[in-house]
């Protein structure tokens, strides 16, 4: 038991530094390719951020792990929107733009819906359905490239000169995307194979440990990006990467296992879905509550406490 949580912290510290690598060599070279930086916040770093959900999910799926694959899901989605969002409040009160409000909650709450009905109608996501989910996913990520190259074409003249320039910083910035992407790989088998056999030891069910070990876990790298971003006081950055990364789990994170196998479905997690969309709708009533189109300090505590209360009765039920 002990050397099986010494190697999740490890393949924690590979998922997380990992995604990092990959994320900054993708985004300098989206900089070199003259992308703004909101086009490559709202695409590169959400699902950067997502990367370790997304390796993590395949890695079940493919292993013969499968359920653990939606309590990663869905784990992460409340842990980012509970905790981490509400941490960041906590740090500082963050802004919620109309366009989070009009679009990219609206798009999560959707995004929910779709895969409830898609998960319930036959008790599993199959690879047709998989399929509809990344179909959906690639709607949303054109919609916020197109509206985000409209509104972001001033930076386009600074974001092409970060970063260096020449063969050799390309070649590093490669370099950083492929060393990345193997961290990724190998953290992801130590996180499922041992959080399977703790799980299988204690007789934890992989559901328990895919909405708590595991989704805390693969979401550090939103929580780190979100709380800096609002030391730093970006609440966009904040808010964006929380909405962006849980639209990218839903979709894009259920969706590509699903084409390696079929992910059963446990109806407990309707109940899961429908607090993730009953809460991410709450965001929205932060911003007419109080200070307008905020997130206050309270709004903040409240949430990191629905969290804690939701991983309580998630452990115990």
């Amino acid at each position: 038991m002990p050397t099986a949580l010494l190697l999740i912290v490890i393949g924690f510290v590979l998922l997380i530094v990992g995604a990092d690598a990959l994320v900054e060599g993708a985004r300098r070279i989206a900089a070199r390719l003259g992308v703004p930086d909101r086009v490559a916040g709202l695409t590169i770093v959400a699902i950067g951020t997502s990367l370790p959900e997304l390796v993590v999910s395949v890695t079940s799926a493919v292993g013969g792990h499968a359920e653990m694959a939606f309590g990663n899901v869905v784990g992460s989605c409340l842990a980012n929107l509970l905790l981490i969002l509400g941490l960041s409040a906590v740090v500082a009160p963050i802004a919620l733009s109309r366009d989070t409000q009009r679009f990219e909650i609206p798009v999560s709450v959707a995004a929910c819906g779709l895969l409830a009905l898609l998960a319930n109608t036959d008790g599993q996501v199959t690879a047709s359905e998989g399929a509809v989910l990344l179909a959906a996913f690639v709607a949303f990520l054109a919609r916020t490239v197109t509206v985000g190259l409209h509104e972001g074409a001033g930076e386009k003249g600074e974001a092409a000169g970060d970063g260096g320039s020449g063969a050799g910083a390309v070649a590093l910035d490669l370099a950083r995307i492929v060393v990345g992407a193997v961290m990724l790989k190998f953290g992801a088998d130590l996180v499922v194979d041992n959080a399977t056999l703790i799980a299988a030891g204690a007789g934890v069910s992989e559901r328990v440990i895919g909405i708590t070990v595991v989704a805390l876990g693969t979401c550090l790298p939103e929580l780190v990006t979100s709380v800096v971003a609002a030391l730093r006081g970006n609440s966009d950055i904040a808010v964006g990467n929380v909405v962006g990364s849980n639209i990218s789990n839903l979709l894009l994170v259920m969706g590509a296992p699903a084409l390696f196998s079929a992910v059963p479905y446990d109806a407990a997690y309707n109940l899961d879905l429908v607090l993730l969309a009953v809460f991410s709708l709450a965001l929205v009533g932060f911003a007419f509550i109080g200070r307008r189109h905020e997130m206050s300090r309270a709004n903040g505590v409240a949430f990191v406490v629905l969290y804690v209360a939701y991983v309580a009765v998630s452990v115990l039920r």
